[in-house]
Parts: C-alpha cells; structure tokens; sequence
C-alpha cells in the first residue's frame, strides 16, 4: 500500500485535506452521542495526522495501522501515544474504548464482504459500552467516474517536492488506483510506483457487516464529500 510513499504522504495529502477540521468533526459526532468519551482508538491511523488533533479531546488516543512505515511517521510526531501494527481484520488490543474510528475510507482496503464483515467486527469488540464507532465508507458505487480516470497531486515543503499522478479504474465491484510518484529534494531524485486495490461496497453491505457486529449504523456526509459515507453507531 503506502509502503513506498509514507515519507511523502503528509506532504502530499496535507493541503488536500484538513485534518484539524476532520478532527473537530468527528470529536463532535463522538461527544454528541456520548459525551462521557475519553478514550479513542484510530483503527488504520496513517501518519497520524487526525490522531495529533483529537489527543487534544481525548485523555487517551491510540492507533493501529498495517503499514510499518506510516506508523515510523506517527511514531516521530506522537511520541508516549500508543501506536501498533496491527491488521484491521484481526487486531486485538485486549482492551475497549469509547470512541473507535476508521477515517479516509480506509475501509475500503477490505476485499470482500467477509473481510469488511472482520474489520468491523473487530472495532465492535474494542468499543466500551456506549461506546461509539465512526468508519468513513469508500465511494459508492453508483458515484464512480466510469472509465479510466487521472488526477495529480504535488506539493513542496521543508526541502522536499513530490508530485503524484494518478490513474484509476474499475472492474466491477473492485477499483485499481495506480500511483507514480517524482520527489525531489537537494540530494536528487526518487522515482516509485504504488498500486492500491479497493472495494465499491453498497450501502446494504455496510449496513449488513454493522448489523453482523450488533450496530445499527446512521450514514452522513463524511469529509470528502456526498459520494463517501460515514456510518457512525453506537454500541448499547
């Protein structure tokens, strides 16, 4: 996945994304529904760029990610937060909290149903009672650009430039997004690709894997915008 491009990515997504704002968002959709909340996990927590927001609303934050690289950029900005490699489907921390979330559609990673069925059974069982579960859905189906799509990124900081292009498409219920990534700094240059492989799932199969681990799931507007939901419930 982002195992070529973690030391770019908060560079390259950081003037896409506001993290401080997404971070506020989901403290309030959290603290709405219990506002007793102290703890949260960030269950494929990245670079950690939401988790430096919400340590700030919560007196306990933590993350698991499957990208060993990602987590060594979290490590160096979160240092005392607990941070594991771990896989979604699979991850016990042998512990609950009262906030679980799953941002960026990073749930879009699963394969299938019986996977997105796993990954969300796991954050159900991290979650205290009353606990509550925010997880970001991949684009629906009916909202993917048919065809084979491009888009580019770049972005310069800190004596560094990157640029992303992309090219994406899809095949069925499974979508393919290829990366080439150009990142020059005074050293000179680096050239890699990066191939991602994700999921369309339907409403219905969100619907079925929160119902499976014994949530009954609202879907609102998530961050990037009407084409991506975000499920949030609550465990009784």
């Amino acid at each position: 996945m982002f195992d070529r491009s973690a030391h770019v990515y908060d560079l390259l997504y950081g003037g896409m994304k506001g993290y401080a704002a997404e971070a506020e968002d989901v403290a309030a959709l959290v603290l709405a529904r219990n506002p007793a909340a102290r703890t949260l996990l960030d269950v494929a927590c990245g670079t950690g760029e939401h988790l430096s927001s919400l340590a700030a609303d919560f007196d306990e934050v933590a993350g698991v990610d499957v990208e060993p690289g990602m987590l060594a950029v979290a490590r160096a900005k979160l240092p005392g937060i607990r941070l594991e490699t771990a896989d979604m489907r699979t991850f016990d921390l042998g512990r609950t909290f009262d906030a679980v979330v799953c941002l960026f559609s990073s749930v879009g990673y699963m394969a299938s149903t019986d996977e997105l069925d796993a990954a969300i059974g796991r954050m159900a069982a991290h979650l205290a009672p009353g606990g509550v579960v925010i997880v970001d859905g991949w684009i629906r189906p009916d909202a993917w650009h048919p065809g084979v799509n491009v888009h580019a990124l770049s972005a310069t900081g800190e004596g560094v430039a990157a640029a992303r292009v992309a090219r994406t498409r899809r095949d069925g219920a499974r979508t393919t997004l290829d990366f080439r990534y150009q990142v020059a700094t005074a050293e000179g240059f680096e050239a890699f690709d990066e191939t991602h492989v994700m999921t369309l799932f339907t409403d219905g199969a969100y619907r079925a894997a929160f119902d499976r681990a014994g949530l009954a799931p609202d879907a609102v507007e998530g961050p990037m915008g009407p084409d991506r939901d975000r499920y949030v419930a609550v465990r009784d």
